[in-house]
């Protein structure tokens, strides 16, 4: 989970974007990697993906959903806020944002190290743009994100359940116990969800992520851990030798 690029000052941290209420504190071995680095490396700028989120014009995404599955989604979704309306919303963020209303959770680690190199005036950088994120997410079929909605719809406890088993993995650092509950996920498991959202970018990423290990700075690169195992992770992309920091917490 927690990785040292053999002879660079570059370190990779597989993180967790969100943490369930029930388990909201930040373990001290992500912590104490935060202190390390002199310089930071997220996957994107988060806020900066907001205005993409909805569409310019065109048909309301009920025209694009089963009409079973608009009818839940619609009945339950926030009626403010930068997800309302949904008929607004492009099919890929309405997908990304179904399961979130089903999870009880709390910020992750990058909101987290954010504000605190905000604070310290650490510098940070990102991987990629916002608009290489929407072009990754655009790419989804569209009878993959309906499979995948259709899937959550069938069982709501689902999202909470697969947080809190991949919440207990990541803190005792088990990459290839990730992956199994990954595996599981409905919505993981449809191979053009799983090709945009993690092999897609990890083929992207792995060379700009090169181009930091000659660095003098000490340097942290965080991203989601699910990019860290199963097949074409982003530790095998590298085709770099890393040695695994033992932590404990």
């Amino acid at each position: 989970m927690y990785f040292q690029l053999t002879g660079t000052h570059v370190r990779l941290l597989g993180s967790m974007h969100l943490f369930s209420a029930s388990s909201p504190r930040t373990p001290a071995w992500v912590v104490q990697a935060f202190d390390w680095a002199e310089a930071l490396v997220f996957e994107s700028d988060a806020q900066a993906i907001l205005p993409f989120l909805k569409r310019e014009g065109g048909q309301s995404l009920e025209h694009a959903l089963p009409p079973e599955v608009w009818r839940r989604l619609d009945a339950s979704w926030p009626s403010a806020g930068v997800l309302a309306p949904l008929g607004e919303l492009r099919p890929w963020a309405a997908m990304m944002a179904a399961p979130t209303l089903c999870q009880r959770v709390v910020e992750g680690v990058e909101p987290r190290m954010l504000r605190e190199a905000a604070t310290q005036a650490k510098p940070y950088s990102y991987l990629e743009t916002a608009e290489e994120v929407v072009a990754s997410l655009e790419s989804i079929p569209l009878s993959a994100i309906c499979t995948g909605l259709e899937s959550l719809l069938a069982d709501l406890a689902e999202p909470q359940r697969t947080l809190e088993r991949m919440q207990a993995a990541w803190l005792q650092g088990d990459l290839q116990a990730i992956y199994d509950v990954a595996a599981e996920s409905p919505i993981f498991s449809l191979p053009g969800i799983r090709s945009a959202i993690l092999d897609a970018r990890n083929c992207a990423w792995a060379p700009r992520v090169r181009e930091t290990l000659d660095t003098p700075k000490r340097t942290l690169v965080v991203v989601g851990a699910l990019h860290l195992c199963g097949p074409g992770n982003l530790i095998e992309r590298l085709q770099y030798p890393v040695e695994q920091i033992p932590f404990s917490d």
